[in-house]
């Protein structure tokens, strides 16, 4: 049998992700993220990386108790060096003064001031009455961004 679709001209589309953000928070799902998206990095070409931690419970008065802040500022330095090889720019954005419940918003609110033209994060795979309970960042992200959003599922997870 015929597809009567295979005569159909598709207007090709170029869909260029030339800045990226990518979220992260340290665990094997936003790690598999990162990966992926220095991957994605590379074979684009994307121009600039933009890696986001949201720090909830990091304010804008440090002091000697508040050691968060430093060591989400190392683990975003730390996976910036996973882009060294795709030749785009890199830069590390730690957001600040948002509570746990909202890193979604944070992760938004930067989209809104970056303007990526991709956002790539990992998801939990909250799933059923935890999901809707507790919400989810990757949800929330993806429902709300102005740019498409990749969602990374970390293989090892049961």
């Amino acid at each position: 049998m015929l597809n009567p679709m295979s005569n159909v001209q598709h207007p090709k589309s170029e869909v260029t992700f030339s800045k990226i953000m990518v979220a992260t928070d340290g665990s094997a799902n936003a790690d598999a993220a990162v990966a992926s998206a220095a991957d994605l990095a590379e074979k684009v070409g994307a121009r600039e990386v933009l890696l986001i931690h949201v720090c909830p419970g990091c304010t804008a008065d440090i002091d000697v108790r508040d050691a968060n802040r430093e060591e989400a500022e190392d683990l975003i330095k730390q996976k910036a060096k996973l882009f060294r090889e795709s030749g785009a720019h890199v830069r590390t954005l730690v957001e600040i003064d948002y509570p746990p419940e909202s890193v979604g918003a944070a992760i938004l609110d930067a989209a809104m001031r970056e303007k990526p033209d991709l956002i790539v994060l990992g998801s939990r795979g909250l799933s059923g009455i935890k999901g809707m309970l507790l919400g989810s960042v990757s949800n929330k992200v993806v429902q709300n961004a102005r740019c498409p959003v990749l969602v990374i599922k970390h293989a090892g997870r049961e």
